[in-house]
C-alpha cells in the first residue's frame, strides 16, 4: 500500500513539475517579448499574456495529439486548470492592497459602483443573445449569454438544467472561451474602447470588474498601459467592482439574469432563429469517464497547493523583473510577494474557519489584503511600498498561461458548438464591460 502511495505521489510531482515548467518558460519568454502596439484605426496594445496564452495552447494541443492512450494528458491539463485559481489568488491579493491604499476613492464612488453592476448582467444578453439566434444557436444561447459564465453561472445552470443540456453546453462553452481566450480578448477590446476617448478612466475601471478574475486582471492591465497616471485608481475601482459582482452576483443571476434570459430567448427566437437547426453534440464517452475519475481524485493535497503557490510566486517575481526592465530586482520584490502570500494563507484559513458561510476564498483573501493596507491600518504605510514594487501584468500572464495549458481537454465541446458560440461568448464579455462603462459614465464617474 505504501508503495502504491509513493508511486501516486511521484506521478503527481512529475505532473506538477511539468505544468509549472511549461508555464515558467512560456511566461518568461512572453515577458521578454513585451508589449506590442500597432494601429487598427486606433492604437491597440497586445500584452505578454497573449504570447503566454498562445504558447501554452500550442503545448496543450500537442500533448493531446501525441498521447496514444487518449486520456493521460487529461490529468496534466486538469491540474493546470486547478492552478489557474492559485495564480488568481496572487492577483486578488495584489488588488486588495490597491483597494486598501485607495479606499477613500472607492467609498466616494460607492453608489456608482452599485448602479453599474446592472450593466454586467444586462450587457451580456443585450449584445450577445440576438447575435446567437441569428447565427443559428438555440437554447445554448441562454447558457452562453445570461452571464459571463464563471463558476456561479456554471453551478446555477448545472443545478437547474444539467450540464448535458443545451443550456449546460452553452455555459460550458462560455466558461471555456472566457477562461482560455476571454482575458486576451477583453484586453484587446478594452484597449479599443479606451482609445475612443468617450469614457473616463474611472468609468472604465469600474466596468473592468465583471466577475472574472482573469478578465478583470487583463482589463486592468490594458487600462494601466493606456492611463499610467491613473493606474492605481483604475485597479482599486476594478477590484471593488469585481468584489461586488462576486458577492451579489449569484443572487442577481438567480433572481434576475436567468429568468430574463429565458424571457428574452422566448421573445426573440421565433423571430431571429426560426429557420435555424439545433446543434447536436457528439459526446466523447471515454473522455467524460476519464475526466470524471480524475475530478473525483483531483483535490490537491496541502503540500502540493502550497508548493505551486510558491513556484508561481517565484515565476511572477522573475517576470516582474523583466517587465520592469530590471528597475525592480528579484530580491527587491520578495518582501511584497511574501505579504501577498501571507494574505492568501490568511484567506484560506478564514475560508476553513467560516466554512458554513460558504464565502469564496478570494473574498477572504481580498478582505485580508484590504484590512492591512488601508490608511487607518497601523502597518499600511509601512508595507504598501513593498507591494507597490510588484506589477499586475506578470501575475496575469501566469493566469493565462495556466488556462491555455488546460485547453485541449475542452476542445470537443468547442468543436461541436463551432466558431459561432465563441463569437457569442466573446460578445457577452464585451457587452458586460461596455454596458458597465456606459452606466458608470452616465452616472458621472
Amino acid at each position: 500500500m505504501s508503495s502504491e502511495k509513493s508511486i501516486v505521489k511521484n506521478v503527481a510531482l512529475q505532473n506538477i513539475a511539468f505544468v509549472v515548467s511549461v508555464v515558467a518558460v512560456m511566461s518568461i519568454i512572453s515577458e521578454y517579448i513585451g508589449n506590442v502596439t500597432f494601429k487598427l484605426g486606433t492604437a491597440v496594445t497586445l500584452f505578454p499574456l497573449l504570447w503566454a496564452l498562445i504558447g501554452c495552447v500550442a503545448v496543450s494541443i500537442f500533448m493531446k495529439r501525441s498521447d496514444k492512450t487518449g486520456t493521460n494528458y487529461l490529468r496534466t491539463q486538469t491540474l493546470s486548470s486547478d492552478f489557474v485559481q492559485i495564480a488568481i489568488m496572487l492577483f486578488i491579493a495584489k488588488l486588495g492592497f490597491i483597494v486598501g491604499a485607495n479606499i477613500q476613492k472607492v467609498i466616494d464612488q460607492g453608489w456608482i459602483l452599485l448602479l453599474q453592476e446592472i450593466g454586467n448582467f444586462l450587457g451580456t444578453m443585450a449584445l450577445a443573445m440576438p447575435v446567437a439566434l441569428i447565427l443559428g444557436i438555440k437554447r445554448e444561447a441562454i447558457g452562453a449569454t445570461f452571464s459571463v459564465g464563471r463558476e456561479p453561472g456554471v453551478a446555477l445552470i448545472a443545478e437547474k438544467y444539467g450540464m448535458g443540456s443545451a443550456e449546460g453546453r452553452g455555459v460550458l462553452a462560455e466558461y471555456v472561451t472566457g477562461t482560455v481566450i476571454g482575458a486576451a480578448f477583453i484586453a484587446f477590446f478594452v484597449s479599443l474602447v479606451a482609445n475612443t476617448g468617450f469614457f473616463s478612466p474611472d468609468a472604465l475601471g469600474m466596468a473592468a470588474g465583471i466577475g472574472s478574475g482573469s478578465m478583470t486582471a487583463a482589463a486592468v492591465g490594458a487600462l494601466s498601459v493606456q492611463f499610467p497616471a491613473e493606474k492605481d485608481n483604475i485597479a482599486a475601482l476594478a477590484a471593488a467592482s469585481n468584489l461586488l459582482t462576486t458577492v451579489v452576483g449569484t443572487y442577481i443571476l438567480v433572481v434576475f439574469s436567468l429568468p430574463f434570459s429565458n424571457w428574452l430567448y422566448n421573445k426573440l427566437e421565433p423571430i431571429l432563429g426560426k429557420n435555424a437547426k439545433a446543434i447536436v453534440v457528439q459526446e466523447d464517452v471515454k473522455m467524460r469517464k476519464a475526466l470524471g475519475e480524475m475530478n473525483a481524485e483531483a483535490k490537491l493535497p496541502l503540500w502540493a497547493t502550497f508548493s505551486v503557490l510558491i513556484l508561481t510566486a517565484v515565476i511572477s517575481l522573475i517576470g516582474n523583473q523583466i517587465a520592469s526592465h530590471s528597475k525592480v530586482s528579484f530580491s527587491d520584490g520578495i518582501p511584497g510577494m511574501l505579504l501577498l502570500i501571507t494574505c492568501i494563507l490568511v484567506g484560506l484559513v478564514l475560508t476553513k474557519v467560516f466554512e458554513k458561510l460558504k464565502v469564496p476564498s478570494i473574498i477572504w483573501v481580498s478582505l485580508a489584503a484590504v484590512a492591512i493596507s488601508m490608511p487607518w491600518s497601523p502597518i499600511g504605510t509601512t508595507i504598501n511600498p513593498f507591494v507597490n514594487k510588484l506589477g499586475i501584468l506578470p501575475v496575469v500572464t501566469l493566469v493565462l498561461a495556466y488556462a491555455g495549458l488546460s485547453l485541449a481537454k475542452d476542445l470537443p465541446v468547442l468543436k461541436a458548438l463551432g466558431w459561432r458560440i465563441i463569437v457569442v461568448s466573446l460578445l457577452a464579455n464585451a457587452g458586460a464591460f461596455l454596458a458597465g462603462a456606459v452606466i458608470a459614465q452616465m452616472c458621472g464617474a
